[in-house]
């Protein structure tokens, strides 16, 4: 499960036969690692099931948790494309088979540049080899109502990474916009619409270049919480 949907392993532009290659790969790797006995294994249908959905569950919630980071860009991209006057120049984003703007697909391919820089992908491989050592199959405790909360919290830093991504272009043409509604009642004759929209965009872009010092900064913070967070998460449902 982790390999077919965490960040830029579970990527729709990767092709099944690769992604089942990756996951076969991980457990002839992973599998010496966890102690086990034969004896647990479960004889009935019903154990089997329970068993493989544990497991089920638990690579989803620790790929959302990871993704999460990764989606922080197109959040992100959102905020500035409206704020450039840009949402109406969409391309289509080959991971969610959506519409997006331009601008988030851009903050979207430098995140992920930034994340395998920041060694993100290693961090969701040690999240699976961890969960196995922590937690023995068929033992996983999922009616903790903090795993809601935990998964919560990351939602919740997604946001703030994204309004700390978009903050510096959102207050600059924030005050853009302020001095050409003042231009406009001073200048009724000029057509500030077509006069504001090009300087909005050039100026939107000119920011994020000059903003994109702090973003691996704020990259690898966010990877440190997730990398934090899955391990509280894995700490919950310890039985």
């Amino acid at each position: 499960m982790m390999a077919a949907l965490a960040p830029i392993i579970g990527s729709a532009n990767i092709v099944s036969q690769v992604k089942v290659a990756l996951a076969l790969t991980l457990t002839f790797v992973v599998a010496p690692t966890v102690n086990y006995s034969a004896d647990l294994m479960p004889m009935t249908w019903f154990g089997f099931a329970y068993l493989a959905m544990g497991e089920l569950m638990v690579g989803l919630a620790m790929a959302f948790m990871v993704r999460l980071v990764l989606e922080t860009a197109n959040l992100a991209g959102e905020y500035l494309s409206f704020q450039m006057s840009m949402t109406m120049v969409n391309v289509m984003d080959p991971q969610s088979g959506a519409q997006v703007p331009v601008v988030s697909r851009l903050v979207y391919i430098i995140f992920v540049l930034l994340f395998l820089l920041a060694n993100g992908h290693l961090v969701v491989i040690k999240a699976v080899v961890d969960s196995f050592k922590v937690i023995p199959p068929g033992q996983v405790m999922f009616w903790d109502g903090r795993t809601f909360t935990e998964i919560m919290l990351a939602v919740g830093r997604m946001y703030i990474l994204a309004v700390k991504i978009a903050a510096p272009v959102v207050g600059l043409l924030f005050c853009v916009k302020v001095s050409f509604g003042i231009v406009a009642k001073a200048v009724p004759q000029m057509q500030v619409l077509f006069v504001g929209m090009p300087l909005y965009i050039l100026a939107g872009l000119v920011l994020v270049g000059f903003s994109m010092d702090f973003w691996p900064r704020l990259v690898g913070q966010a990877i440190f919480e997730a990398q934090t967070g899955l391990n509280r998460l894995v700490g919950i449902w310890v039985p």
